[in-house]
């Protein structure tokens, strides 16, 4: 299964992409479609010097939409192979007969591979103590690293929060100091270490090595090269008034 939350249909068509290209000049050019999906569409063949969140306005035949740039690549020759998701459509277009549709196995890959170490599942429990709080936080981890650990919390915490944290390794209590790095309500908490004693590293080593099952990586290891990717926004509910099928504006 890919990450991609739509499929992908297979489909060369000419469309007309306009708009107003990085220098703020009006532009209207021809291109290609390689694949289309019901709020998206890989154009080939671009040209004109695009910025990753661009608005643009795709035309195919006699229907209409506006588009954001997501990612672009260069495909060779000048030309530019860049991906748009769909913003809102203009026009009702009845179904047509799409193209046949393709197996989604794409993986879309990292601008870079964040994790230093591996990663560990784990359950631990953790005390947290943040600065101007008096009562500390009692949690569990999720995994756990050599350079951080993810814990269950009830409650969103402030990224950039920083607080104490004792684990219990098995017999031993370890301290660390820390940053939170990332919190989400209902999903946990990621907090980094910035300091940990000499002893406290040796214990958590000693633990790690203990464990089996590790935590992988979402996308895998790929890295992307000159590969400019803006994570695609949501549709408003209101403004998917129609699934269409035709490609590009299906």
């Amino acid at each position: 299964m890919g990450c991609r939350r739509q499929v992908r249909s297979a489909a060369a068509l000419a469309v007309n992409v306009c708009g107003t290209d990085a220098r703020g000049q009006a532009y209207i050019e021809r291109a290609m479609t390689c694949n289309i999906s019901r709020d998206g569409a890989l154009l080939a063949g671009v040209r004109c010097p695009l910025r990753t969140g661009d608005t643009v306005v795709v035309r195919c035949a006699e229907n209409t939409g506006r588009f954001r740039v997501i990612w672009q690549e260069m495909d060779g020759g000048g030309a530019r192979r860049v991906g748009v998701a769909r913003l809102a459509s203009l026009n009702r277009v009845e179904d047509l007969d799409a193209a046949e549709l393709e197996a989604d196995d794409y993986q879309r890959p990292r601008s870079r591979v964040r994790r230093q170490h591996e990663r560990y599942k784990c359950e631990v429990a953790t005390e947290l103590r943040m600065k101007h709080i008096q009562t500390p936080m009692w949690v569990t981890s999720v995994n756990l690293s050599e350079e951080g650990c993810s814990v269950n919390t009830l409650v969103s915490v402030p990224a950039v929060t920083e607080l104490n944290i004792a684990m219990w390794l098995g017999t031993e209590k370890v301290w660390a100091q820390g940053v939170v790095v990332s919190s989400q309500y209902g999903l946990g908490t990621g907090i980094k270490f910035t300091s940990l004693s000499r002893q406290g590293r040796e214990h958590l080593l000693e633990f790690l090595a203990q464990q089996k099952e590790t935590v992988a990586e979402r996308r895998g290891q790929k890295v992307a090269g000159e590969l400019e990717i803006l994570e695609p926004r949501e549709t408003p509910r209101e403004q998917q008034e129609f699934t269409l099928s035709i490609p590009l504006l299906v």
